[in-house]
C-alpha cells in the first residue's frame, strides 16, 4: 500500500489525525509487516471504528504518542481497555510488555465483531470467560460436547468448555489458539463484561448453565443494529440475482 493511500484512509477515519502520527503508523506497518502491515493496521482502526467511541479510536491512533505502539494484533486489546475508561499510556506500557498480544485480529475492513462473553454456571460457581470466535460456533452443540466429554472423562463441564475448539475437537491439549472461550485473562473478561450494552464490540453474552441444563444467549442490540446494513445489502444482491 502506498504511503498517499493509508494518509488518505487515516483522513477519513480518525476524528482529528495528525501528519506525523500517520506517517510513524505507516512506518510501523511496513517495518512490522512490510507492505501488508499498513492495510492490517486500517483493518484494526475500521473495526474500532464501527464497534467503539469515537474517543476510544482517537486515542488508539494516539497509543504510539506512548513509546510502545500497538499492533495491528493488539489494537482490539487496546480499545477494549480503552473503552473501559483506561488509557492510551497504559496501553503503550501494556503492548511493550506483551499483554495486549493473542486477542483478536481483524482480517478485512467491515469485518463483524466475534466478541463475547461467556458464563459457565456448574456446582453452585459461575465461571466467567470470553470468546473471539463467536458467530463460528452454535453454542447448543458446544454444550453438547461438552457434556459428553465430561462424562467421558471424568472432568466438569466447564472444564470441557474451556477446552473446546471450533472445529468440534474437545480436548486438553489444545493451544489457546483453537479454544473457542477461554479464561486465561481475567482483566479482558471483566472490561469485555463492563462494556457490554455500551458498544457494539461485544456481540453476545452466552450463558451454559449445566444445573438446569441449557444455554441461553443474549445479544447486544448495538451489535445487531451494526449488523443491519450488512443485511440490507446482502438482501439487496440475493433479490438482485433472483431477478436475473
Amino acid at each position: 500500500m502506498k504511503k498517499e493511500e493509508f494518509e488518505q484512509q487515516i483522513q477519513a477515519m480518525i476524528p482529528c489525525p495528525s501528519p506525523e502520527t500517520t506517517a510513524n503508523l505507516y512506518e510501523l506497518g511496513l517495518d512490522t509487516m512490510d507492505d501488508e502491515g499498513p492495510q492490517s493496521i486500517l483493518a484494526a482502526f475500521d473495526f474500532i471504528a464501527r464497534n467503539f467511541d469515537r474517543s476510544v479510536l482517537q486515542s488508539a491512533y494516539e497509543i504510539i504518542h506512548h513509546g510502545s505502539a500497538a499492533l495491528p494484533g493488539e489494537m482490539v486489546a487496546a480499545a477494549v481497555f480503552l473503552q473501559n475508561g483506561d488509557t492510551p499510556a497504559r496501553m503503550s506500557r501494556m503492548a511493550e510488555q506483551g499483554y495486549l498480544m493473542c486477542f483478536h485480529t481483524p482480517k478485512v475492513m467491515g469485518e463483524a465483531s466475534p466478541l463475547a462473553i461467556c458464563t459457565v454456571i456448574e456446582g453452585g460457581k459461575k465461571q466467567a470467560l470470553y470468546s473471539t470466535q463467536f458467530g463460528t460456533f452454535e453454542p447448543e452443540e458446544v454444550f453438547s460436547c461438552a457434556k459428553r466429554y465430561a462424562g467421558q472423562q471424568g472432568v466438569s463441564v466447564t472444564q470441557a468448555l474451556q477446552c473446546a475448539a471450533v472445529d468440534g475437537r474437545i480436548g486438553m491439549e489444545l493451544h489457546e489458539g483453537q479454544k473457542i472461550m477461554t479464561a486465561r485473562w481475567p482483566e479482558m473478561t471483566e472490561a469485555l463484561s463492563a462494556i457490554f450494552e455500551r458498544c457494539p464490540a461485544v456481540a453476545a453474552h452466552v450463558t451454559f448453565d449445566v444445573e438446569r441444563d441449557c444455554v441461553s444467549v443474549k445479544y447486544n442490540f448495538r451489535w445487531e443494529k451494526s449488523l443491519q446494513p450488512k443485511r440490507r445489502e446482502n438482501s439487496g444482491k440475493s433479490k438482485k440475482n433472483m431477478t436475473r
